[in-house]
């Protein structure tokens, strides 16, 4: 029987960060060699050779990168931003792609957030849930889509104010 996948959440996610570059300077050549592996997944760390990683300043930064790739994420930027808009207990409208989302955004309303490769529609209540105001004028501005925002001075305002609300959340 398969064990429910624990929700992600950014800490763990540095943790496992820190273990995978501990990991690299193992001494035993089996738990460094997998390390190299999940390095080697980064475009630039492909094409070089167990020894060539080894000899070059791996940082946390590429450690980050790994973590990110292999939960579905683009980036570690990415993997930081989204991961905190997702909030048990809503039944939001889940897409595959971004061209039907904002076709339902454009005839039923909501807001539009991206999660890894998808994109999801929620309710105001949402919204309110993970900290944000919904009555922002700026949501308007952008046309209630985070993902790609009719205004990109509006949706970096709203954004400071989503950067603000997780730091203080880790304080």
């Amino acid at each position: 029987m398969n064990k429910p996948r624990k929700l992600l959440n950014v800490n763990e996610c540095k943790i496992q960060a820190s273990l995978l570059l501990k990991n690299l300077h193992s001494t035993q050549p089996g738990i460094a060699q997998k390390a190299i592996k999940r390095f080697q997944r980064l475009p630039v760390f492909k094409s070089l050779s167990a020894q060539e990683i080894l000899s070059k300043s791996v940082q946390r930064k590429h450690a980050l990168a790994v973590i990110a790739m292999e939960n579905g994420f683009k980036s570690w930027t990415d993997l930081k931003t989204q991961i905190p808009f997702i909030a048990g207990g809503y039944l939001n409208k889940w897409f595959a792609k971004y061209d039907e989302a904002k076709a339902h955004l454009q005839i039923s309303g909501g807001y539009l957030l991206p999660y890894k490769n998808q994109f999801f529609i929620c309710e105001a209540s949402y919204i309110s849930q993970i900290g944000l105001d919904p009555d922002d004028p700026d949501w308007k501005l952008i046309g209630y889509d985070w993902a790609k925002p009719d205004n990109e001075k509006a949706w970096q305002r709203l954004n400071k104010k989503w950067i603000k609300i997780q730091e203080s959340r880790h304080e």
